[in-house]
């Protein structure tokens, strides 16, 4: 379908991302090298739409000759945002085609449910994403419960180190993927990028790598966003010889102390979802350094027929084979 609308316009990937470059709020799931890992590095994949005050790379899906569009947050050039300038905008990207799904990483905003209620959108059936996080104050001291205390003291002895690669290698890049296949091999999880996708999201100056170094050799590894002064962790590996090093605590420590170092206000533990099953693990480990618990805005959905917002639920869960949460 083509965009026709005169206030909101598709444009290129090099228009978009010089028109947003410099606006307040751009969230890390629209940074160009995260939508090119997430789609595969397949230009065809995605369409980008801009009006005055927002723009969002979407990810386009076709099945069953339907459209989905799938918009991991938007771009704000202005931080402070009215629900009519989300209403204005979601009702030209509902235009574009049969299914809509935005998942904002945005902290909650009353303004922002307003104005996607008013576009037509509802929370989808079923949830599939987190929509909690812990937001760690980096303008005040460190400060972490018990099992963070005795974990960091018993890690002081090994004297980590932690490097930030500004120009990761292919050595790098080896070392990062390898600690996460390790990690995912003990968790019973797939892996989420290769190499090639690993090389497009760093070659992106708003994603970082660290790795953490016990005797020259990696343990453990973090890959953050940062924009302005915020950062947020996208992804953490901890390999086999990081445990009994207790690696996977001190290597936030030596971080978050850089990031205050360096003037970061804030940090984003991302992804934080309490249960009664195994990622409640994730969720205790996550809210181990003192910080305060922030509820995000989340799903949307709009569907142009009403069947299909359960046709969405059903394939999520069992041909996407997604967890519902």
């Amino acid at each position: 379908m083509a965009c026709t609308n005169e206030s909101m316009q598709e444009v290129t990937r090099d228009i978009f991302y010089q028109t947003t470059r410099n606006w307040e709020d751009v969230p890390f799931t629209q940074a160009e090298g995260y939508v090119r890992m997430q789609s595969g590095d397949n230009s065809s994949r995605v369409r980008y739409f801009l009006d005055d005050n927002i723009g969002c790379a979407a990810h386009v899906k076709r099945f069953m000759g339907k459209t989905l569009l799938m918009i991991p947050a938007e771009c704000l050039k202005h931080r402070q945002t009215k629900h009519s300038t989300y209403t204005g905008f979601y009702r030209q990207i509902i235009r574009e085609a049969d299914i809509v799904e935005v998942n904002s990483v945005r902290p909650y905003d009353a303004e922002y449910e307003t104005g996607m209620r008013q576009a037509g959108f509802l929370r989808p059936v079923g949830s599939f994403s987190f929509a909690l996080t812990n937001m760690i104050d980096l303008t005040q001291p460190l400060a972490y419960d018990s099992n963070w205390k005795r974990n960091l003291k018993q890690a002081k002895p090994f004297s980590l180190k932690l490097e930030q690669k500004e120009c990761p290698t292919p050595k790098d890049r080896s070392d990062f993927i390898q600690l996460y296949h390790e990690m995912c091999a003990n968790k019973h999880l797939a892996m989420p990028f290769d190499d090639h996708l690993l090389e497009v999201l760093l070659s992106d100056p708003h994603f970082k790598l660290c790795m953490v170094y016990h005797d020259d050799k990696p343990v453990s590894g973090i890959i953050y966003h940062r924009q302005h002064e915020h950062c947020g962790l996208l992804y953490a590996a901890t390999g086999n010889a990081a445990h009994p090093l207790h690696a996977g605590f001190e290597m936030y420590r030596l971080l978050l102390t850089r990031l205050q170092a360096e003037g970061i206000q804030t940090f984003d533990m991302e992804k934080m979802g309490a249960s009664t099953h195994s990622t409640n693990a994730v969720f205790l480990f996550k809210q181990g350094i003192k910080g305060t618990l922030t509820t995000l805005c989340g799903e949307w959905q709009w569907t142009k027929r009403k069947w299909m917002a359960q046709g969405m639920y059903l394939i999520k869960k069992y041909i996407w084979k997604k967890v519902q949460v």
